[in-house]
């Protein structure tokens, strides 16, 4: 299937708007008319993504906003072009009529009209020149827009892909909990036979399995529901059934050397939701020309071809020209009203773009230190997930030996279990981590910068 494809071809674009809107998200894809084909075989992260900004509505529906802008743009500069109409008039006259020299006359009579008519506007005092400024930064805003929009789909991606690989090792862990709780169960079973072990630590054994077995329920119940997220995210409905390769937790993992100073000045440069923020503040900038310009004279030049034919008269065939000089003496003080309203969007906006470049921030510390803290769990985890695998192999080898006791059995078992379950988000985190960094930088419209390799902070 084809997504995004208009209903009728596009008319031309003598403007060339498009062709600017499209410099202005350079590293992006335009969606809209694309085929967006499934890849075949497993699904990689970056085919994933590639997906993802192809197919999702979040992207498309952005992508859409910002041709509405080109073209409104396009609109705009149409005002430096003169504009030509033809009318034309056929009509024919029945019964006693008055004929030019005023005599009552009954026979049918033909009459009619054509005139060509030119309107091109010479000199407004800025008006047009500030809707264009206007619609021209309206246009940046929307192609900032949609740039944030696919960084933002990108980082969504990357939650819900290694989401469906986290959900499968969960249900994979699950499954080894419930086979680590079913061999201890018929180890206190053996015991018991055996009159080693009691009835409690049989009982005991017993509640311990019964909950891995719902826990492992619950794991598989959530990897379905993961899929689903994943599917969606990718434009695809909830049903649709792919396999993965997803690539592995590099054993080295890259420290973090940057000066928190750069990164912010860095963000400052490239995040486009802040592009997207300066945009609409010139468009509320120029909207205050605009405004004062309606309060100005217009100076237009006018030009008229005309044709009158009517029956037994001498056809009328003449031209005019002429300047037409508008000037609003008052307008019940519209137009001072319109300035008031203009610089009062205008100081909302600066409160925006303001607001906007300390969320930047924000953005860029939460994400770093996110980062921090994901590189050193990923480390923590692996030294605690031997450990406590150690842990429950001494601890049944001392059970079935006759030396520990069920209480020993299950509470490591329970530390293994949870130190998978903490190794899983850990991986998950880091991915995630990773991906909110580079999207606080501005830097993920791909899913280049997520390459082990790439040079992050």
């Amino acid at each position: 299937m084809v997504w995004g494809l208009p209903a009728h071809a596009n008319p031309p674009d003598p403007f060339k708007t498009d062709a600017a809107l499209h410099r202005d998200t350079q590293g992006l894809d335009d969606p809209l008319g694309h085929d967006c084909a499934i890849p075949g075989g497993a699904l990689t992260f970056p085919a994933a993504v590639n997906l993802a900004l192809c197919r999702n509505p979040q992207t498309r529906s952005a992508w859409a906003v910002a041709h509405e802008q080109a073209a409104a743009l396009g609109g705009a500069e149409s005002a430096w072009l003169p504009s030509l109409t033809i009318t034309g008039q056929e009509a024919r006259a029945y019964g006693p009529h008055a004929d030019v020299t005023g005599a009552i006359v009954s026979g049918a009579q033909n009459s009619g009209d054509a005139a060509a008519n030119l309107t091109w506007t010479l000199y407004d005092f800025g008006a047009r020149t500030g809707k264009i400024k206007s619609a021209r930064s309206l246009m940046d805003a929307a192609a900032a827009t949609a740039t944030s929009v696919a960084q933002q789909v990108v980082r969504l991606v990357v939650q819900a892909y290694y989401g469906v690989v986290a959900a499968d090792s969960g249900l994979t862990a699950a499954k080894t909990t419930e086979e680590v709780s079913e061999h201890s169960l018929e180890i206190a079973r053996a015991l018991q036979g055996g009159g080693v072990a009691t009835l409690a630590d049989v009982l005991q054994a017993e509640t311990a399995h019964g909950q891995a077995v719902l826990a492992r329920v619950q794991a598989y119940a959530s990897a379905k529901g993961a899929r689903g997220t994943l599917a969606v995210t990718l434009g695809l409905t909830a049903d649709e059934g792919f396999q993965l390769d997803p690539e592995p937790i590099p054993t080295e993992l890259p420290t973090l050397t940057a000066r928190m100073a750069d990164l912010m000045a860095e963000a400052a440069r490239q995040r486009p939701d802040l592009k997207a923020a300066q945009a609409q503040r010139d468009a509320a900038e120029a909207n205050i020309g605009v405004a004062r310009a309606l309060g100005r004279p217009t100076i237009a030049l006018g030009a008229m071809h005309s044709l009158v034919t009517t029956t037994d008269v001498p056809n009328e065939n003449y031209n005019q020209i002429g300047l037409t000089v508008t000037w609003p003496i008052f307008t019940g003080f519209a137009t001072t009203y319109g300035v008031r309203q203009a610089q009062a969007t205008l100081q909302a906006q600066d409160s925006n773009l303001e607001q906007v470049g300390l969320s930047v921030t924000l953005d860029v510390w939460n994400a770093y230190y996110g980062l921090d803290s994901a590189n050193q769990q990923l480390v923590a985890t692996a030294a605690l997930n031997k450990t406590a695998a150690d842990n429950l192999d001494v601890a049944l080898g001392r059970y079935q030996s006759g030396v520990g006791t069920i209480v020993d059995v299950l509470t490591a078992q329970t530390a293994a279990s949870t130190s998978r379950q903490l190794r899983i988000n850990a991986e998950l985190g880091w991915k995630v981590a990773r991906a909110s960094l580079a999207l606080a930088l501005g830097r993920l419209t791909s899913a280049e910068p997520l390459r082990d390799d790439a040079p992050l902070p």
